[in-house]
């Protein structure tokens, strides 16, 4: 019978190199840090593709929506859609990595107020969605794939709205986001809810 002593021992022996292996903090690549005015571009980015959505959103038909079964009609580009909004989330929270804290109560404004733009914009898109949703109530082949992408969405912009409330020193600023934060979740989940299962 073999110990378990013997079975630890040989488990740090073959595993001891490996973890030798793996960079430190100090090869990893650093982040620049990035400006307030750039952070609220890339927010203003990711508000101009939701805002984009919202067109396709609204053409959302009984007749052109099962045409994802053959990659056309709206539900495609929908999907690609919140897939770019998710990277685009996912790079401008990366690029916060390194940043100082925004001190300024004029900089954070801009960040906080930058943020609610979006929220709005988002908001307006996801509640189109939500209202196309009752058209295909039996049809998972639509729905599951919407969301999937709400969730993948709603993970990511979760993620970059804390980082800001990290990045961003003023409490007034600090709690709008917050707030709208919250506010953008229960859309987001009330979309998510219309697509799933």
């Amino acid at each position: 019978m073999v110990s378990l002593r013997y079975l630890v021992t040989a488990a740090v022996a073959v595993a001891a190199p490996l973890v030798s292996a793996l960079p430190t903090r100090e090869l990893l690549p650093s982040a620049k840090a990035i400006t307030a005015s750039k952070i609220v571009e890339n927010i203003q980015a990711l508000t101009a593709k939701s805002q984009a959505l919202q067109k396709t959103a609204n053409n959302i038909t009984i007749q052109n929506g099962p045409l994802i079964i053959i990659g056309q009609g709206p539900f495609p580009k929908i999907i690609a859609g919140l897939q770019d909004i998710a990277l685009n989330g996912t790079n401008a929270f990366l690029e916060l990595n390194g940043t100082p804290h925004i001190g300024s109560k004029d900089e954070a404004a801009s960040v906080a107020d930058a943020f609610r733009e979006f929220v709005r914009v988002h908001q307006a898109f996801l509640n189109i969605l939500i209202g196309k949703a009752s058209l295909f109530n039996s049809v998972g082949i639509i729905r599951e794939p919407v969301a999937n992408e709400l969730r993948q969405v709603e993970r990511v912009i979760d993620t970059f709205a804390f980082t800001l409330i990290d990045t961003i020193d003023p409490i007034q600023q600090k709690k709008q986001i917050q707030e709208d934060l919250s506010s953008l979740d229960s859309t987001l989940d009330a979309a998510i809810n219309a697509y799933s299962g």
